[in-house]
């Protein structure tokens, strides 16, 4: 602050004006960066968790109707996980409900080399597992040969999920 003459003004400079007004734009940036990030992996984590819902609910048809389901997955990016005959794409009408990505940057990415599926009234499974990936990193499903399906975070823990082991 400049003290002006004898009247004893006081004041703030332009550059003093201007480094609080390049301060305030960082720290707002910077915020922004970091609460997109949040968004993103949200956004992940919230389809994740679909993912899981769907499979519980085709294990538990499996388990009450003494049959088995075998799943079957369209990578990529707005890939799509069902069981029954496999369609041509994820966006072919079908009368069977299937988990659909439901944001433009996400991906199915599967890392299974088997068949995956629940079978019937024993409650088990074929173990698995396939990951969803977008820019906020990937979460992994892993569903085992005793039908327990979880969720974990591959290479950063993510929202209160587990690293994968």
């Amino acid at each position: 602050m400049k003290i002006i003459g004898d009247l004893k003004q006081q004041g703030m400079s332009l550059v003093e004006i201007l480094l609080v007004i390049m301060l305030i734009a960082l720290c707002s940036m910077w915020g922004l960066h970091g609460w997109q990030g949040y968004q993103q992996a949200l956004r992940l984590e919230q389809n994740a968790q679909r993912l899981r819902l769907y499979l519980v609910g085709l294990q538990t048809q499996a388990n009450l109707y003494n049959r088995s389901i075998i799943l079957w997955v369209i990578g990529g990016e707005q890939g799509c996980v069902g069981y029954s005959a496999l369609p041509e794409n994820c966006a072919s009408s079908g009368v069977l409900p299937r988990f659909v990505v439901s944001e433009p940057d996400m991906e199915v990415l599967d890392f299974t080399d088997k068949v995956m599926g629940f079978y019937g009234i024993r409650n088990a499974a074929q173990a698995g597992h396939l990951t969803l990936r977008n820019s906020a990193g990937s979460i992994r499903l892993v569903l085992s040969a005793r039908g327990r399906i979880r969720l974990c975070s591959e290479g950063k823990p993510m929202l209160g999920l587990a690293l994968c082991v």
